[in-house]
């Protein structure tokens, strides 16, 4: 209502000013039509002066009020000075508001009629939208537990894909592991049978060349015994005992023996103790003789083969070259230096009653050997050195089927002693 009677003031105040601004032309008229009349013209014109400063500033008034109305209700030109709007722009404006609001009514003509209904189409919208927005909180709400839902459903999937996957990880680790060992032990497999068939090649060639071997040596065996059927006994059984061990301390690493200076035995002396089983020739391990008595000696055992069947009480000792009561002969060949010179062999030999003789006849026990030779029977240097294999005397020894004693089987078995 208030807009309304704001609208109708602003019409009479238009309409008052057009009538005040035609007065005032009227009266200008008069002017001129009445020129005589100076004097009432003049008191015309300072009442229409007062009129026309009352009108304006009536009209400034209106002018103030239109500009509120506008700026409260807009469509004027905001770029000009004065705030008036513009009616064509109003109505259209008007008319977009009606459409805005579904307003089909012809009678509403003004903004003050579509107010009503544009509120009560609002509230309605809004009662509406309220409404939509309760449904799409429940449905949110609904979605956001299904979403919760479905996650722990996920987390779970993923949680039972991931124990799977370890699983199906541990058993492809196992099933490689499994692979390589297998792989592992059928290349050993085939690298055994591989060594097994070369060993096998070799074992039947060496068999082929032990068989050969032993047909050439077996008929060499018959002229050998041929030639010595008149040696003496003991060398028929070379291996046959010397001594007997008499009593042995395991936490000294000593042992006695049952012969001594009676029987040519003196310190440094070495034995091989076997075992005292008849039948048995295994070395159980090596003995050098320290303290010689009379009857008996003391020994140091060393060399033991197996720590659990150490040397005992009954076991035999035995040199191959030692013989307690017979008397023997040698003949020496090659070279001899180091431990035993030429002349320190005679000295050894000597003392275990082993003649040595100048050269071989069918007394002769023994052919002991030396180094190779650098000179000749003459002293003159050899081209190349010769080994005493190639010597006619180790030749002949071995058809007569003389022992050959090599020096390293000496030096093994007598350490030479000062004094």
């Amino acid at each position: 209502m208030m807009n309304r009677s704001r609208r109708g003031a602003a019409r009479v105040s238009i309409t008052w000013i057009i009538v005040v601004v035609i007065a005032f032309f009227a009266a200008l008229s008069m002017v001129f039509v009445f020129d005589g009349e100076v004097t009432d013209a003049e008191t015309r014109a300072a009442a229409a002066e007062a009129k026309e400063a009352e009108a304006t500033a009536q009209l400034d008034v209106e002018l103030s009020v239109i500009r509120d109305i506008s700026e409260v209700f807009g469509y004027y030109d905001k770029q000009q000075a004065s705030a008036r709007t513009v009616a064509a722009t109003a109505q259209e404006g008007l008319a977009s508001f009606k459409d805005a609001f579904g307003v089909t009514e012809a009678s509403v003509a003004d903004f003050q009629a579509a107010a009503g209904p544009a509120v009560g189409l609002y509230n309605a919208r809004a009662r509406e939208i309220n409404d939509l927005k309760q449904q799409v909180a429940k449905l949110t709400g609904e979605i956001e537990v299904n979403r919760e839902a479905q996650s722990s459903l996920v987390s779970e999937k993923d949680s039972r894909l991931s124990s799977l996957q370890s699983q199906l990880n541990d058993a492809n680790q196992a099933a490689q592991a499994r692979q390589s060992e297998l792989e592992s032990e059928v290349a050993r497999v085939r690298s055994t049978l591989s060594d097994t068939e070369s060993q096998l090649t070799r074992s039947r060639a060496e068999t082929d060349d032990a068989l050969r071997v032993a047909r050439e040596r077996e008929a060499e065996f018959v002229t050998r015994l041929i030639n010595r059927t008149k040696v003496l006994e003991w060398q028929k059984e070379p291996e046959r005992a010397d001594g007997q061990i008499l009593q042995t301390s395991e936490q000294l690493g000593l042992a006695w023996i049952n012969i001594g200076k009676t029987n040519r035995l003196y310190a440094g002396m070495r034995f091989a103790i076997k075992d005292g089983t008849p039948g048995v020739e295994r070395i159980k391990a090596y003995c050098e003789v320290l303290k010689v008595e009379d009857s008996m000696s003391e020994v140091v055992i060393s060399d033991i083969r197996d720590e659990f069947d150490p040397p005992t009480a009954g076991d035999i000792i035995y040199n191959p070259i030692y013989d307690p009561v017979g008397i023997r002969n040698a003949v020496l060949v090659g070279r001899f230096t180091g431990t035993y010179n030429h002349k320190d062999l005679r000295a050894l030999l000597d003392g275990i009653r082993i003649n040595v003789q100048d050269k071989l006849d069918k007394t002769t026990d023994y052919l002991v050997v030396g180094a190779e030779i650098y000179v000749d029977e003459d002293g003159e240097p050899l081209e190349d050195p010769m080994q005493p294999s190639e010597l006619a005397a180790y030749k002949e020894a071995e058809a007569m089927g003389v022992r050959i004693v090599p020096i390293k089987l000496i030096t093994d078995y007598f350490r030479k002693t000062e004094g």
